[in-house]
């Protein structure tokens, strides 16, 4: 086994996990005595992670004796078992995606968890954890502990998502501190503003409000990914961003009937948390139950004012001019308007996109036609908007291109050519001179006190 890729801390895991086994009397390593020894060192993010969850030295170290039968101590090096192997050699990916060239303990805790078996996973799952939970942890103590500018203890790393919450939400810090969300780009201004009204002491509540693909959950992606990097102001740092669809939670089948009890149960996760961003998705959509009807944001008024717990929403414009014309505006909801990219942005989104459509449709996408989405979009589906639009597009002419016949052993390219075609078959309106892209939003002057 080599470590020469290992920090201090972690080197330092391997010696106190030999120690552990050694004390226990054990002829080998476990995952369990990783697991001990990431306890030991208070410094660290995951030692902060696993303490925040609950897990303590002397229950974990009591609970990996009793895995298993102390077996007879022989005069032999102690080696690593499989699955040690295994999560020393898997730390090193789990650093790779962290951005981190040397291994640490943070690192070791995070290959732990990868499997769902395990004397590690054991352990904690004795005291009520799961992986996703420790994921969490793990990403929000390691954002605090690389923030140069807070020189605060450690204490609160964001909430442990309850059961219900967890599963009928998608974590977008874990998502971003694993790397599976896209870049966002040119979307700095707006999440400043999304912060700034989240800092507030009234009208707390962000509701951004765009035509639908302008971007608005990419907002809320941005904003996790400016957590987990430590990007955000004190307050913030250690939060968990969950994305809450709550159209189709309120229409998923496996809730019809149950819809009473589905949200009260949802209400009560979220007044038991703290330390949580909630990106409430289509928060205007009018929902229909027995007792009536309503917008969905208003089934979470009750935890508007919950200590710890910030919402953002998003809606689209014409669901926010309804709301407006019908409801009044609430004194707690503060609008942020969300504009469609500068058009260089669009271009580099789409770049980003491309690869995804790339591995998806197995063809070539070239630059011109990444110039022609942008330029074609608002024809083939008018009302919605860049870059969502643009991105449609070329799903479609990627789809159609890949249907037709192909000759074997060539790479079907999508041209500025196919995509003309396919917008011009497609449009349900003509083909329009694309509209100029609004201005970004000017960043808000903190001086001055708004009601838009």
């Amino acid at each position: 086994m080599v470590f020469e890729n290992f920090n201090a801390g972690a080197q330092r895991v391997v010696i106190l996990a030999k120690e552990e086994a050694g004390a226990q009397g054990y002829t080998y390593i476990d995952s369990g005595h990783l697991l001990l020894a990431l306890l030991h060192d208070e410094d660290s993010p995951a030692q902060q992670a696993l303490s925040a969850l609950g897990v303590s030295l002397e229950l974990a170290r009591a609970r990996v004796g009793r895995l298993s039968d102390v077996p007879v101590l022989l005069d032999a090096p102690l080696q690593f078992s499989a699955r040690a192997r295994a999560a020393l050699d898997r730390s090193a990916e789990e650093a790779a995606k962290l951005g981190s060239v040397r291994i640490g303990p943070q690192h070791l805790l995070l290959a732990l968890v990868h499997s769902s078996t395990g004397q590690a996973m054991e352990v904690l799952q004795s005291f009520g954890v799961n992986s996703h939970q420790v994921r969490g942890k793990v990403l929000t103590a390691s954002a605090r502990s690389a923030d140069p500018r807070s020189a605060l203890p450690l204490l609160p790393l964001g909430p442990v998502v309850p059961d219900s919450l967890f599963e009928l939400s998608r974590n977008l810090t874990l998502a971003a501190g694993d790397g599976r969300l896209g870049d966002v780009v040119g979307r700095r201004p707006d999440i400043d503003r999304v912060l700034q009204v989240l800092s507030r002491r009234a009208r707390n509540v962000a509701l951004l409000v765009g035509d639908p693909g302008v971007g608005k959950t990419s907002i809320a992606a941005g904003l996790a990914q400016a957590i987990v990097r430590g990007d955000v102001p004190s307050r913030f740092l250690g939060r968990t961003v969950l994305r809450l669809d709550v159209t189709a939670l309120f229409t998923d089948p496996r809730h019809h009937g149950r819809f009473t009890e589905v949200m009260a149960e949802l209400v009560q996760d979220i007044l038991r948390s703290s330390g949580l961003v909630l990106f409430l998705d289509n928060a205007l959509s009018v929902v229909r139950t027995r007792e009536g009807q309503a917008e969905a944001l208003a089934f979470f008024r009750p935890v508007f004012d919950v200590p710890g717990v910030s919402i953002v929403a998003a809606t689209g414009s014409a669901d926010h001019q309804r709301w407006e014309r019908d409801s009044g505006p609430d004194r707690r909801i503060q609008p942020v308007p969300v504009a469609e990219p500068a058009p260089e942005d669009v271009l580099q989104i789409l770049r980003d996109a491309r690869q995804r459509l790339v591995d998806h449709h197995e063809v070539e996408i070239t630059d011109e036609a990444l110039a022609a989405a942008a330029r074609l979009a608002h024809g083939y589906l008018p009302g919605h908007a860049l870059p969502g639009a643009a991105i449609d597009l070329l799903d479609e002419a990627s789809a159609q291109l890949r249907s037709g016949p192909v000759t074997p052993g060539t790479t079907p390219r999508v041209t500025a050519e196919v995509v003309t075609r396919t917008a011009g078959a497609s449009a349900t309106l003509p083909i329009a001179p694309r509209p100029p892209v609004l201005s970004p939003p000017v960043p808000h002057d903190p001086t001055v006190w708004s009601m838009s």
